[in-house]
């Protein structure tokens, strides 16, 4: 990639005021309408399908566009940092002086200031279906989906056509792919968004006392089950019906990504360096935080996939998006094995839902309820067992596509 223009081109889609057009406001008229009648509906509400990939033309790795997004975060947020270092250090008041530098140089101050370039929780998301649907995208991916609907996705006949969730799902979230992992753009919203409110309480439970350990276990605990925009509450049943584990995932590695800007963390195995760190009387950024570099990749992962890390569904539309999955089973199995590049093996797909309801062995919140998770070895392959046998003959499981050529695999 030509990377100075394309970091030109990223600059006019990421930051705050972004979007300010006619059918943004339009959008944003349409949702707010929607949540008055459905007041339990928040604007991160949105759904998404990663059981509807493209068979026939790939999908664009995004991976780029992320380091870039976040890359300028990180920056602009040193500048506004270091600018108010700066006046600081001029007040002749000493007392003031250390009272101005110390809420300056607050962790919490460094890692709100990176999240301010980014929009509000709704608007985000639009945000980013807008930059990736843009001719800008469509010249920097010729060829490749860089974010796709499908025209006829897994929700489009769950609910009844009366059920007041349905002006939620009016919000569609579409799918990209990014450093190999494909998930959906309210992933990005629920990463920034309730990642920021997770940091702000774990930064709460660490002033009382508790350890890190304690303090993300009751972050977890909180937005999981008992906090009113829990994935039980407001965020996942009374909005959709969907108990999103991916989303708490997402939420999960926001809480992550607001410790790393100051404090190192580990991710994937891996002891990551603060993203900002102090020279002198002022910050910079770290060397690893560069554009194109794959650094925000250590926060993404198979977890934030709803197809391999599998939702919750209320009684009331689980039958449907079931059936809805199964009808799918072969383009899903195709995708997946031969697109995607991983095993035919269900086998392989049930030891993975069962190794993302945890993250490198610490929870997040995933609901364990394995009877009620539609998970893809039970799906796309329903005759096969545990024990790895199947009650059908091979000729008579769903067929792949027999024209399909394999695109490289995503890893």
């Amino acid at each position: 990639m030509n990377h100075p223009r394309l970091f030109k081109r990223f600059r006019s889609y990421t930051t705050t005021g972004m979007l300010r057009s006619v059918s943004r406001s339009a959008m944003i008229l349409v949702a707010a309408a929607g949540c008055a009648l459905l007041p339990a509906a928040p604007a991160q509400a949105h759904e998404t399908d990663q059981y509807s990939l493209p068979v026939n033309r790939p999908m664009a790795d995004v991976g780029d566009w992320l380091d870039c997004v976040h890359t300028q975060a990180v920056e602009k947020a040193v500048r506004v940092v270091n600018a108010e270092i700066e006046r600081a250090l001029r007040d002749p008041d000493p007392v003031q002086r250390e009272k101005s530098l110390a809420w300056a140089r607050r962790p919490e101050h460094l890692a709100y200031v990176v999240l301010d370039s980014f929009n509000d929780p709704f608007t985000e998301i639009l945000d980013a279906e807008h930059a990736l649907r843009s001719s800008w995208a469509k010249d920097t991916y010729r060829g490749a989906y860089a974010i796709y609907s499908p025209s006829d996705w897994i929700y489009g006949r769950s609910h009844f056509w009366l059920d007041p969730r349905n002006i939620t799902l009016m919000f569609r979230s579409g799918s990209v792919k990014a450093y190999g992992v494909y998930f959906g753009t309210d992933k990005l919203s629920h990463f920034h968004h309730m990642g920021s409110i997770y940091y702000g309480d774990y930064m709460a439970y660490r002033a009382s006392g508790m350890s890190d350990a304690e303090a993300t276990a009751a972050v977890v605990r909180s937005y999981a089950d008992t906090n009113p925009i829990a994935e039980r509450g407001l965020l996942g049943f009374i909005a959709t019906g969907v108990y999103s584990n991916a989303d708490l995932a997402a939420n999960f590695m926001g809480l992550k990504f607001c410790i790393n800007v100051t404090e190192p963390v580990v991710l994937k195995g891996e002891l990551r360096e603060p993203m900002i760190v102090r020279r002198g009387e002022f910050f910079r950024v770290n060397q690893h935080i560069r554009p194109e570099s794959g650094w925000f990749g250590y926060f993404v992962s198979d977890h934030w996939n709803e197809a391999f890390n599998p939702c919750w569904y209320d009684f009331s539309i689980r039958s449907s998006v079931h059936d809805t999955i199964r009808e799918r089973a072969a383009p899903i199995r195709d995708f997946y094995t031969r697109i995607d590049g991983r095993p035919d093996d269900p086998a392989y797909y049930r030891a993975l839902s069962h190794n993302l309801a945890t993250y490198d062995g610490e929870e997040y919140g995933h609901s364990k309820n394995w009877d009620k998770l539609l998970t893809l070895d039970q799906v796309c392959w329903p005759s096969w067992h545990s024990d790895g046998n199947y009650d059908e003959k091979p000729e008579d499981r769903p067929a792949a596509p027999e024209d399909s050529q394999p695109f490289a695999a995503s890893r």
